[in-house]
């Protein structure tokens, strides 16, 4: 596996890939010591260290900082995903910028019924934001769900604000 590390506006992004597919995003560390040590972790094996522009480092800071949400083609490493797993963050991929979906309403579109707590759990479990953007998946009845394990998430509510996506707090 590989660590591609990059200086962002307010930290440091970081990247794992695996034989060049997308492994595992993040996008705040604080220094790049803190990015290497949490990605070669879960990697669970010898890395390579890269400190280096990537694209889809670009895709990720853009994402974040709200300055575009095209995403170019990128190959996902779904190991470790269900084939359920991988149909709804698939789903989910198709939800546009500015757009949010129910957890029950990602399901259907995954081709599951009843998935609402099913999807909640693939969300929580996605390793891939906010490329495959699970801040755009809220409540049934408008409320913001969780995000990174925690209600009405700040970092959730300023990506949706930047897609202007309507929705209650």
């Amino acid at each position: 596996m590989k660590i591609v590390i990059s200086k962002n506006n307010e930290g440091w992004t970081g990247i794992l890939l695996n034989n060049e597919k997308l492994f595992y995003t993040h996008y705040s560390f604080n220094n790049k010591d803190e990015a290497v040590k949490y990605l070669s972790k879960i990697a669970g094996e010898k890395v390579i260290i890269e400190e280096k522009h990537h694209p889809v480092i670009d895709v990720i800071n853009n994402i974040v900082d709200g300055k575009s949400f095209d995403l170019p083609k990128i190959d996902f490493d779904f190991s470790g995903y269900t084939d359920k797993e991988v149909e709804v963050l698939k789903a989910l991929l198709k939800i546009p910028a500015g757009e949010v979906v129910s957890y029950a309403e990602l399901g259907k579109r995954a081709g599951i019924t009843n998935a609402a707590r099913f999807v909640g759990n693939v969300m929580a479990k996605n390793r891939f934001g906010p490329i495959v953007p699970c801040h755009r998946v809220i409540l049934s009845d408008g409320r913001m769900g969780k995000f990174a394990g925690k209600k009405n998430h700040p970092m959730k509510i300023k990506m949706l604000t930047q897609e202007k996506a309507e929705f209650r707090l």
